[in-house]
């Protein structure tokens, strides 16, 4: 499972330190990237291929395993956090170059942050000319995608990965949820008005988690995948961030309350559980504990 990592947290990390993650030619550019691929997946099944230099990377992309880790993008679209990647002979590096995207200079140049010959990460102006492209971490790509009905509105357009669904001060419930995660695997189950619980087991994007047309509300949900979520609950308001870890339950039991709005997030990462708890008793039969954020 991938650990999310921002670019600043890369940057604070490893600013100032050398790393030769292969063990072949001391410390180089391509073992920059290695590093943040070992940091995120703990692992680094990729190479430079056929080339042994780091144009590699982006010329035989879908051969050399980075395609499991980035997705090809134009320089044009380059962000904080991809990874540039220069072509043999180029102005800034002759035999090619690969450091992370930091911000724009000019049309000419560009701050980038790596490494290479022997010298640890930095920070660096280098010129554009001969850039190939960018490799964005499929970490930062938003594959994450859910929609929601709510009541006497129907079903929501389909949102990407931190978007708010639903309504909060309205007083409408939230009676069903589709979630499309592309080819990750996602669990749920969900407390339904009237219905109880129901264990929709692995679902896909047409899979409908609620009722639609009977007028009942989402009570509660425990989700499983490698995203966060959160809530907003009647009378009770936003709960705290929580790991999809298909344990957790958020929501209530007993209680009559709806669901209002949920948000899901694909920063599947360390939360800290700093928050309040707040437990909810059905029928003395079993105990949900649903954090509830701290005011």
């Amino acid at each position: 499972m991938a650990r999310y990592m921002t670019p600043d947290e890369f940057i604070k990390e490893t600013n100032g330190h050398s790393y030769d993650i292969d063990k072949a030619y001391g410390v180089q550019c391509v073992d920059g990237i290695a590093k943040f691929v070992v940091d995120v997946y703990g692992e680094h099944n990729f190479s430079c291929g056929s080339k042994k230099y780091a144009y590699g990377l982006w010329t035989d992309y879908g051969k050399n395993g980075v395609e499991k880790y980035f997705i090809r993008l134009p320089y044009s679209e380059a962000k904080l956090g991809d990874w540039i990647v220069w072509d043999w002979g180029s102005k800034s590096a002759p035999h090619s170059h690969v450091g992370m995207y930091y911000k724009k200079i000019s049309n000419t140049m560009v701050q980038q942050y790596g490494q290479n010959a022997g010298k640890g990460f930095h920070f660096e102006n280098a010129y554009t000319e001969g850039i190939l492209g960018v490799l964005r971490p499929r970490i930062y790509v938003h594959a994450l995608k859910y929609r929601g009905h709510i009541e006497k509105v129907g079903w929501t357009d389909w949102v990407e990965s931190g978007t708010i669904v639903g309504t909060t001060g309205q007083q409408k419930r939230l009676e069903a949820i589709q979630i499309d995660f592309g080819d990750k695997e996602v669990y749920a189950k969900a407390h339904i008005q009237s219905d109880g619980w129901v264990d929709y087991g692995k679902i896909n994007k047409d899979t409908i988690i609620g009722t639609t047309g009977e007028a009942k509300r989402l009570e509660c949900l425990c989700l499983k995948g490698d995203f966060k979520y959160q809530v907003h609950i009647q009378g009770t308001g936003w709960t705290c961030w929580t790991n999809a870890d298909g344990i957790c339950t958020l929501g209530s039991v007993g209680q009559k309350l709806r669901i209002e709005a949920i948000e899901l997030d694909e920063k599947w990462d360390n939360i800290e559980t700093t928050f309040l708890w707040k437990t909810i008793k059905n029928s003395g039969v079993r105990e949900y504990k649903t954090p509830i954020k701290s005011t």
